[in-house]
C-alpha cells in the first residue's frame, strides 16, 4: 500500500515534503506501506521560455523517495517538451511524470483553457495518449470526479479510457464545482477501480483529516483491495506527522519548526546557484545553511510564514504571535520569536 502527499500549489515545496518524509521515516512502523511526495505544480509553458523562473518547482532532496514532477499546459508540443527534457535530465531524482488536469483554483479557472480541457474530454484524452508515449517515465494524471451532474457519464468514460495510458490516476472525488466542499461521491471511485484498466492504479485523493481515519480506510482497502492508494491533501499542510501515529511535545515541535524553516532558507541558496549556471545539475540540495548571505534569508522567511502560521494554529496566544512575527523579516529575530513563543 502507498500512501501519497497531494500537490498544493504554494505549500507541497522541497522543505514541505522533506519534512513530512523525515518524520514518515522515523515515526511508521509497517514495513508494507511507503509514501509519495508530488512537487508543487509546474508550468509546461514557464519552463520552455523561463525555465529559471520555474525550476524551483523541481528542486528536491536525495532523502525524497518516489517523487512524482507535477506538471500542467494545455499545449500539447509544450508539454511533450517538458516531459522529455525532465526524463532527460531529472530521470534519477523522480518516479513519475504527472499532468495536473482540472484544479478548480479560482485564478486558474478564469484563465479558461484549463475549463476548455474539461469540457474537450477528446482532444485532452488524444493529449494523455500522446505524452504517455513519448515518456520513459511512467506517466499519470490527477483528476477530479465531474465537472457537475450533467458530466458525470462522460467523465467516467474519459478516466476510464486514459486509464489505459497512465500508470496511475489520482482521482479528487469532488466535483469541480463543489470545490473543496461538500459531501463528496465515494462510490464513484470505487466503481472507476473496479472499471478501469487493470495495470492502471487509482488514487483516492481526499477526504481524509486524521491519521486514525487513514489507518481505517487503508485497513478496509487491505481486506477488500478496492483502491491501490491512498493521498493525503489539506490535512497535511499544518500537519506534516498525519501518516504517522506520533504526536510531538511543544520542545518537539519547535525543533521541526526550527528544521523547517533553516530547510527553506538552505533550498533557496541552492535556487541560487541553480540559477546562476548554465544547467540545471545542482539539483539536489547539500543541507547547509548560508547564515552569512542576508539577501538570500529574507524571501524564504516571509514564504515560511504559511507554514509557521499553519503549525502553530492550534496553540493558544498565536493569534498575538502571528502579528509580531508578520512584521520581522531577518533569521535572527524569526527565530528568537519562535523559541520566545514555544518556550517549555
Amino acid at each position: 500500500m502507498i500512501l501519497g502527499l497531494a500537490p498544493m500549489d504554494w505549500f507541497t515545496d522541497c522543505a514541505m515534503r522533506q519534512i513530512t518524509q523525515n518524520i514518515f521515516d522515523k515515526y511508521w512502523n509497517k514495513s508494507d506501506y511507503d509514501l509519495n511526495l508530488r512537487t508543487e505544480f509546474m508550468t509546461a509553458d514557464g519552463y520552455d521560455r523561463n525555465p529559471w523562473w520555474v525550476i524551483k518547482h523541481l528542486l528536491t532532496t536525495k532523502d525524497q523517495k518516489n517523487l512524482i514532477a507535477q506538471i500542467f499546459w494545455w499545449n500539447i508540443q509544450t508539454l511533450i517538451y517538458t516531459v522529455m527534457d525532465i526524463q532527460n535530465k531529472y530521470r534519477e531524482y523522480f518516479k513519475w511524470i504527472e499532468l495536473n488536469l482540472w484544479c478548480p483554483a479560482n485564478n486558474v479557472m478564469r484563465s479558461g483553457w484549463w475549463a476548455q480541457l474539461l469540457k474537450d474530454k477528446k482532444t485532452t484524452l488524444e493529449m494523455i495518449k500522446k505524452l504517455s508515449e513519448i515518456s520513459t517515465l511512467p506517466f499519470s494524471i490527477k483528476t477530479r470526479s465531474w465537472i457537475d451532474d450533467t458530466d458525470k457519464k462522460n467523465q467516467t468514460q474519459f478516466i476510464l479510457d486514459a486509464s489505459k495510458y497512465c500508470s496511475i490516476i489520482s482521482i479528487h472525488w469532488r466535483t469541480v464545482k463543489q470545490h473543496y466542499s461538500w459531501d463528496a461521491d465515494r462510490d464513484f471511485i470505487y466503481n472507476i477501480k473496479k472499471l478501469a484498466d487493470p495495470n492502471c492504479k487509482i488514487i483516492w485523493n481526499g477526504w481524509i483529516k486524521t491519521y486514525s481515519e487513514l489507518i481505517s480506510h487503508c485497513e478496509k482497502q487491505s481486506n477488500e483491495a478496492i483502491l491501490d492508494w491512498f493521498m493525503i491533501w489539506q490535512s497535511a499542510i499544518w500537519n506534516p506527522r498525519i501518516f504517522t501515529s506520533h504526536i510531538p511535545d511543544k520542545k518537539e515541535l519547535k525543533e521541526i519548526i526550527l528544521q523547517h524553516l533553516n530547510l527553506m532558507i538552505n533550498n533557496e541558496s541552492e535556487f541560487q546557484k541553480m540559477i546562476q549556471t548554465p544547467d540545471f545539475d545542482i539539483l539536489i540540495t547539500k543541507n547547509k545553511l548560508p547564515i552569512d548571505k542576508p539577501e538570500i534569508l529574507n524571501r524564504p522567511i516571509m514564504e515560511f510564514r504559511k507554514h509557521l502560521f499553519n503549525y502553530i494554529k492550534w496553540i493558544p496566544w498565536s493569534k498575538e504571535f502571528k502579528q509580531k512575527i508578520a512584521q520581522i523579516k531577518d533569521y535572527e529575530n524569526t527565530v528568537k520569536e519562535i523559541n520566545n513563543f514555544l518556550t517549555i
